[in-house]
């Protein structure tokens, strides 16, 4: 039999070399994207961590910004902890003095996306009004298809962030119009939602119906493209994360206003019960689905 040594001793050496070259060379690399950056062992320090935890490896052995692959200080700076941020601070104030300069830009985007908001609840409370009127299900299947703008918007975004008005700008170009129109489209339907809905004694027509909130929730698709992008650019690089949060708050408290809101005051037995003496009870909501979409303010029966 053949007998084979092996110089453990060499075999750690020469790991413990390649392990240190490896090192090494990550070491004089800075990371492009968010898989470097979980690729690399941060060399995290604590001491100048502030109030939260840092979302960049901070370097010991820094080369005053010099980097072979061309990023420098500027490039990092706004992921590294905010020296003007007191760390020993409430949560208040330190997200105070993070955001001061955006405040104005985040209510704006608040402001915006609760617009598109609206419109979504409206949509998603259509087919509880339907179900009143006893439409069938495959009506209801019908105006589904008013949900579509949202699932396809990808598909004209390219031609929303390309095409635009230097006059108006970028976003502006697209937000505009989209407004104007969305307004258009509710008023036309406070004057006709009666007669669609079956209101006169008639069946809803659910097929009209779809034909005017398909336009509609396109229109809100391409303002939400528009603002995205313009979130983008008009929050500074270390609070451009918050965009995310504008967008969840502000749709969620639109579609609240525009579904739970509107068919909480359209629901007689609720208002009769929450919103009305005993001596002033009634057969109908407080608001109709004509006065929600009429400019000049709900309609309201008491």
């Amino acid at each position: 039999m053949r007998e084979t040594y092996i110089d453990i001793d060499s075999e750690v050496e020469m790991t413990a070399a390649m392990t240190e070259r490896v090192r090494a060379r990550h070491k004089r690399r800075l990371p492009h994207t968010s898989e470097d950056v979980m690729a690399f062992e941060p060399d995290v320090d604590f001491s100048t961590a502030g109030g939260h935890f840092p979302r960049v490896f901070l370097r010991q052995d820094d080369n005053d910004g010099d980097s072979s692959d061309g990023y420098g200080d500027e490039d990092l700076q706004h992921l590294l902890p905010d020296p003007n941020v007191d760390p020993n601070a409430n949560w208040f104030k330190r997200t105070h003095a993070t955001l001061k300069g955006d405040i104005s830009s985040i209510l704006l985007l608040l402001f915006l996306y609760l617009l598109q908001g609206v419109p979504l609840g409206l949509i998603g409370a259509i087919p509880l009004l339907l179900s009143s009127k006893h439409a069938s299900y495959s009506s209801q299947a019908i105006f589904s298809f008013a949900y579509w703008p949202f699932s396809l918007k990808l598909l004209w975004a390219p031609i929303v962030d390309s095409v635009y008005s230097k006059r108006l700008g970028r976003r502006k170009s697209w937000m505009v119009p989209c407004q104007y129109l969305i307004g258009a489209f509710m008023l036309y339907l406070s004057f006709k939602v009666n007669d669609i809905m079956g209101e006169n004694g008639g069946s809803p027509n659910v097929v009209f119906l779809m034909l005017i909130f398909l336009p509609l929730n396109f229109l809100a698709a391409t303002q939400d493209i528009a603002v995205d992008g313009w979130a983008l650019t008009m929050l500074s690089k270390k609070n451009v994360g918050y965009a995310s949060t504008c967008n969840a708050v502000g749709q969620t408290a639109g579609y609240f206003l525009g579904n739970v809101v509107f068919l909480a005051l359209e629901s007689a037995p609720f208002c009769n019960e929450f919103l009305r003496s005993k001596d002033n009870q009634q057969d109908t909501g407080m608001v109709d689905l004509a006065g929600l979409t009429d400019p000049l303010g709900p309609n309201k029966t008491d």
